[in-house]
């Protein structure tokens, strides 16, 4: 689209410039979306009026999804899962993950439950219990809190188990710079689940 005069003002005083958009992809490089940009020295609006169809940028933006694949499945691999024990706790045919990692039919379902499982790898276990609710809760909770004790030395955690009420949680030691004795406080951060 071309335009001699500003959308705004109609001033005359344009500049039509090229441009990108960067477009987040979750996991993998970003997409950039050229567009054209109506710049007036007038008034200094810059009015988007053109930009690439939207079905090529979707096709990038898949193609980029589709490359992070491997990646996650690796990072995926490397928490202890291996290909064959994903499979069989997701009830996916013999050597589907192979083939997602070789970029073959990679579906949006595979590219959604790659980011999860990179993410949560601790699913691989709610899958093999059945996709238990009271046990998907508690193995993540315990999972994460174990993640949060390997950062910080400081963190101790908590399980208590009623038989009618799980809690689990964490407790910090904080030093108190605001303190003159720098005490050691603790902070209780308790999550109760109905078993």
């Amino acid at each position: 689209m071309t335009t001699k005069f500003c959308p705004v003002c109609d001033s005359e005083n344009i500049e039509i410039k090229k441009d990108f958009r960067r477009l987040v992809v979750p996991f993998a490089e970003p997409v950039l979306q050229e567009i054209s940009v109506c710049h007036c020295n007038d008034c200094l609006s810059d009015i988007l009026l053109d930009s690439e169809p939207k079905k090529i940028v979707q096709n990038r933006i898949l193609e980029r999804a589709k490359e992070s694949v491997p990646g996650l499945l690796k990072k995926v691999n490397e928490s202890g899962y291996s290909d064959s024990r994903l499979e069989r706790a997701l009830n996916l045919a013999p050597h589907t993950i192979n083939r997602w990692k070789q970029g073959s039919q990679v579906s949006a379902a595979a590219i959604a439950l790659s980011r999860f499982m990179s993410i949560l790898p601790e699913l691989t276990l709610v899958a093999e219990a059945g996709f238990d609710e009271a046990f998907a809760r508690t193995a993540i909770l315990k999972k994460t809190i174990d993640k949060i004790k390997t950062v910080d030395s400081s963190v101790k955690s908590f399980y208590v188990n009623t038989g009618a009420c799980v809690a689990a949680g964490v407790m910090a030691l904080n030093n108190s710079a605001d303190s003159e004795k720098s005490e050691l406080t603790y902070h209780a951060q308790p999550v109760l689940m109905e078993v």
